[in-house]
This record gives C-alpha cells, sequence and structure tokens, in this order.
C-alpha cells in the first residue's frame, strides 16, 4: 500500500532539522525533492533551494530511496525577467520572516506571498511545469511504502487535486 505525504516548503526559508523531524515520524521508504533528475544524474543540484538539497543528501545518508521531480521550464511571462522575480522574492521574504514555513502550506498564508506573482509568472507555462511534475512523480513511485514528497507551497493546490488520497499534515 502507498501512502503518500506532501510537506509544502518555503524556497529558502525550511531549516533541514525540521525536515529531518518530519522524516523521522514518517520514516519514507522513498523520497522526491523538487530538483530535475538530469541535474540528480549529473551531480549539478548546488542550484536548488537549499532544502531541497540538503533533503536529497539526508535520504542519501540514510539509504532512502531519492528521485528529483521538477522540470526545467522558464515560466516568466512574457517581458519578465529574473530581475523582477528577484524584486518579488525580496518582498516575499519580508512577509516570510514574519511566520513559521509550516504555516504556508494553509491557502491563506500562501496568498500573502501570491498576490504579485500573477503577473510575473505565464499561466500556461506553469501549469505544464506543474503537469511535466506530477508525470514524473507517477512514474517513479514505488509501488508500496510511505514516500514523501516536498515541493514549494505553490504546488500544494495543484497535487491536492492530482492525489486525492494523499496526506497534507501541515495543511488545515
Amino acid at each position: 500500500m502507498q501512502k503518500l505525504i506532501f510537506i509544502g516548503t518555503i524556497h529558502g526559508f525550511t531549516p533541514i532539522k525540521d525536515l529531518e523531524e518530519i522524516f523521522k515520524k514518517y520514516k519514507p521508504n522513498q523520497i522526491f525533492v523538487e530538483i530535475c533528475q538530469e541535474d540528480i544524474d549529473k551531480n549539478s543540484i548546488d542550484s536548488y533551494p537549499l532544502e531541497m538539497i540538503e533533503a536529497y543528501l539526508w535520504a542519501k545518508k540514510n539509504k532512502i530511496k531519492v528521485a528529483g521531480f521538477d522540470f526545467d521550464i522558464n515560466v516568466f511571462a512574457r517581458g519578465k525577467t529574473e530581475k523582477d522575480s528577484q524584486k518579488l522574492m525580496e518582498e516575499q521574504d519580508k512577509v516570510v520572516q514574519k511566520h513559521n514555513w509550516k504555516d504556508f502550506n494553509n491557502r491563506g498564508f500562501l496568498e500573502l506571498l501570491d498576490k504579485d506573482e500573477n503577473n510575473l509568472v505565464d499561466k500556461g507555462k506553469f501549469k505544464l511545469r506543474q503537469e511535466k511534475m506530477f508525470e514524473n512523480i507517477r512514474k517513479n513511485l514505488i509501488k508500496s511504502g510511505t514516500i514523501i514528497i516536498l515541493t514549494g507551497v505553490g504546488h500544494l493546490a495543484f497535487f491536492e487535486n492530482k492525489f486525492p488520497n494523499a496526506i497534507f499534515p501541515l495543511r488545515n
């Protein structure tokens, strides 16, 4: 029997010690991280969010099957650049620092971050990325056991729809 558990992270703000506590609590047989599998295969993961890198290394160290599921696509809307993204992230950082990262697993908190993101992201490209992420998870799932999927909190609603029987323990 598969037991899927989704944990939403705030990239750059989710402490690995908190994730380790979650891993110890649920004793996963497999962990998915929001890193492209191709980059894992090439040992080229340095540009990913620190919590994803640390979770990957923790799984390897503890001999837990680990896989990447991200899909590499530029999701910026036409005319938007990395500079625009950096400015938005600086604004979001101010909001995140006032709360615990776990709070953002809840919809109301996520709205605090998303208000300006709509202008930055191309919705079609973002949807394609999420669909590819879903496919990458589905094709690499172990048949039975406990599976933890770490993903940015902005993807939780999508995955709730795709995996209706999954557990979202930090979501109210």
